[in-house]
């Protein structure tokens, strides 16, 4: 019976001593949002021309990067990549954070193929959350 006693002892100190632990506010979960738009209404680029963006970013804490990447739908599909552009990472700071008729990537190659293309970006924060949001364009 004493080992009993002990042992529901220890057990209530345990159930207490973790009840009664303080919630860590520090830990942000919060997903960063994104409002991205292109200068161009219409989607459509022609090869050599730029991609700009407006966009607004916000975190409830600290906003991290934009990482831009485009695939062709083709590829999507498990053909070839007809461009093979590298990750563009965009640094943001802050909570809140705006871009005006920013490039992004690289000019379109002159050689592309025409078609369907999908933007995407990853936008993180500080914590390493992130939000993916995508656009699609036209190259003709």
């Amino acid at each position: 019976m004493k080992y009993v006693t002990r042992f529901l002892s220890i057990l209530l100190a345990v159930v207490l001593m973790s009840s009664c632990g303080s919630d860590d506010e520090s830990v942000d979960l919060t997903k960063p949002t994104a409002d991205i738009r292109l200068t161009r209404e219409s989607g459509a680029y022609s090869p050599g021309s730029s991609i700009l963006i407006d966009a607004d970013f916000a975190d409830n804490k600290a906003l991290k990067e934009c990482q831009v990447t485009i695939a062709s739908t083709r590829s999507l599909k498990g053909w070839d990549t007809d461009w093979d552009a590298e990750m563009d990472k965009i640094v943001l700071n802050g909570t809140d954070f705006s871009l005006k008729g920013t490039r992004v990537l690289e000019d379109i190659p002159v050689d592309i193929y025409y078609g369907e293309y999908r933007l995407s970006f990853k936008v993180l924060d500080e914590a390493n959350n992130y939000s993916i949001y995508s656009i699609d364009i036209v190259i003709e």
